[in-house]
């Protein structure tokens, strides 16, 4: 019997039923080749299938086609093709699934949709299982017509994907339709372009970024923002935001009124967000200039909501994880993950390759090793992207699981990829990419989780990782070959107002930043992400407080004497970093700051001792 009309039938139906949710399919695990089946003027490409849950629960098979029309006329899959689904001699009845509440879209919607002559659309078509083991034999044919095909699958090897049962009415919207076009997740990339001083170099590169945008009922709220290099936790910008009605279109204008874009604070309009400039639809633009005394740079960053395919616009215009991480995620129904990279499945990640030139080994650690390892890379060591592969390999213990090597046109570079495994649960893992920077060395590029939430491993581990990084910094400073250091600061626009800073610090591994003004614990001391001692000087201890109303996780620690002066102590965190600040008056002109960035600072650890080798003039 042909099901033409019962599946129009139960279109119509359960386009007025509130049911559950859509997850993505996945293709056959068995890999089989895509079947091309020819009915007249109609072609149709099989391209896999999975399994799901439909609305009353039952096992549905989900097939997913390319259907071209090869006819003169515009035509619909739905008027242009017959399905008949056959699993132990019974005919299979069609399956109900809604993707979209608001619009009361199903699995198979795309079937009503007319295809131009020689165009191609993707189709699915859904049917409720007898079982999850007998083959399903799958007939096409044309509608007014003779011609047919036929596929089979086993159900057996197709994934299963969990339907989700959120209510509609449980989404986090506020009534507020202007509200709810901007609050919520993005992603996008951005770009660099007028460089100048250290950034010179960089000159039109350009990365994946993330963002979260949430607006509060009284129209001020916050954007937080990270790219390849960052996390959500340690995001790249967080700017407080205000919306306004008025702009070029229906979306309003957004506008910073504060907070910070890497180290520079934002002011009041230096972002001006108005999504009505744009040719495209849902689609934000955020421009700004980046000054730091002589390095400077221009940056865009384009943002679209996450879970929306970019269509329309051509591809050389996608983000550049757009294609092995983005799709993968939206397609199986994912919230965006807190790192670029994080989330996505063993499946999706590289294929393993050999390569005689690159060590490894089985990767294999326990579980507790597997994520104290992504809270070291991710929240201790400051200077991860300049560790080596030697580097990972030291702090665990055993070479990493070589899973790829491959040049990258976008970067320029050969990168290599690692996993190194919880021995417990083989699908826990943390993925590393190595970047050959200089010829033979390679060093930390990218790192994320599989399997594992790194918040929860953060929450769990941070505190004893810290722990251990300290012992493993005091052991290593005990027998740290150390020099004299000295320096001179001046107070900002009064060059005759200084302090000669002197101490010891390491022959090796730390390094001055005069434009900073700050002892950095990197060789390079423009380093990204490296810890850092900061120096400052002021007419009084007051002026250090003109932006303690923005400290945030503020604190008062204990006193400190440090070239025999007593530095009154303070924690918070401020403009992206978290600081351990000494502040006291040296005379009656002079009042000095010494700010530890983003580092802690144990008891016979190098900070600990750089502070205890510190005299003043």
């Amino acid at each position: 019997m042909k099901q033409t009309k019962t599946k129009l039938l139960c279109l119509i139906l359960t386009a007025l039923m509130l049911l559950s949710g859509l997850t993505a399919c996945g293709k056959d695990k068995e890999g089989k080749d895509s079947n091309l089946i020819k009915l007249g003027d109609y072609e149709l490409l099989y391209k896999g299938a999975c399994i799901m849950e439909d609305s009353d629960g039952n096992d549905a098979i989900v097939l997913t086609l390319d259907f071209t029309n090869n006819s003169k006329e515009n035509a619909s899959y739905l008027w242009s093709v017959d399905e008949t689904v056959m699993q132990n001699g019974v005919e299979l009845e069609a399956a109900s699934i809604i993707t979209d509440y608001e619009n009361l879209e199903t699995v198979v919607s795309d079937q009503f949709t007319d295809v131009a002559p020689g165009a191609t659309l993707e189709v699915r078509t859904a049917f409720v299982l007898k079982d999850t083991t007998s083959e399903v034999k799958a007939t096409f044919e044309e509608f007014l017509g003779s011609k047919k095909g036929t596929i089979t699958v086993d159900p057996a090897t197709l994934s299963r994907e969990t339907v989700s049962h959120t209510e509609p009415e449980t989404t986090n919207t506020t009534g507020d339709t202007l509200l709810d076009w901007w609050n919520g997740e993005w992603y996008g990339w951005w770009k660099m372009s007028g460089c100048y001083g250290d950034y010179e170099s960089m000159e039109g590169d350009w990365w994946d970024v993330c963002g979260v945008i949430d607006l509060d009922t009284d129209y001020t709220g916050t954007i937080e923002l990270w790219d390849e290099d960052y996390t959500r936790s340690k995001p790249m910008a967080s700017a407080q935001v205000s919306l306004s009605e008025a702009g070029t279109g229906e979306h309003g204008t957004v506008m910073s009124e504060g907070g910070w874009f890497t180290n520079v604070t934002l002011e009041h309009a230096d972002w001006i967000v108005d999504p009505g400039l744009l040719d495209y639809d849902d689609m934000i633009w955020i421009s700004g200039d980046y000054e730091d005394g002589d390095d400077e740079f221009h940056y865009d960053i384009y943002l679209r909501p996450w879970g929306l395919y970019w269509k329309d616009m051509e591809e050389d215009a996608y983000p550049y994880r757009y294609t092995d991480w983005y799709l993968p995620l939206i397609d199986a129904g994912k919230s965006m993950p807190d790192a670029i990279g994080e989330g996505v499945s063993e499946e999706n990640a590289p294929t393993n390759q050999t390569n005689a030139a690159a060590p490894g080994g089985n990767g294999i650690v326990t579980e507790e090793q597997v994520q104290k390892g992504y809270v070291w890379m991710n929240e201790v060591n400051n200077n991860i992207f300049d560790a080596t592969y030697e580097d990972i390999v030291a702090y665990f213990g055993v070479e990493g699981e070589f899973v790829k090597e491959e040049y990258s046109d976008h970067m320029q570079s050969n990168y290599r990829y690692y996993k190194w495994i919880s021995s417990e649960d083989s699908s826990h893992f943390i993925y590393v990419n190595f970047r050959e920077k200089t010829p033979g060395i390679y060093t930390v590029s990218a790192y994320n989780t599989s399997g594992f939430s790194g918040n929860e491993a953060i929450a769990k581990y941070l505190d004893i990782v810290k722990a251990e990084a300290a012992e493993a910094n005091k052991a290593a400073s005990a027998n740290a070959e150390m020099k004299d250091f000295s320096a001179e600061i001046a107070q900002f626009a009064k060059d005759d107002v200084k302090v000669k800073i002197m101490t010891k610090i390491p022959v090796s591994g730390w390094s001055f930043d005069d434009s900073g003004r700050c002892l950095v614990e990197n060789d390079d001391p423009t380093a990204f992400g490296a810890g850092a001692i900061q120096f400052e000087i002021r007419e009084n201890v007051e002026k250090f407080d003109s932006y303690k109303d923005k400290f945030e996780n503020y604190k008062d620690i204990e006193d400190r004497v440090i070239g025999g002066i007593t530095f009154k102590g303070r924690t918070y965190k401020y403009i992206g970093y978290e600081w351990i600040q000494y502040i006291a008056q040296l005379d009656d002109n002079r009042a000095l700051s010494i700010g530890l960035r983003d580092m802690d600072c144990v008891p016979g650890t190098m900070p600990d001792i750089i502070l205890n080798n510190m005299t003043f003039q």
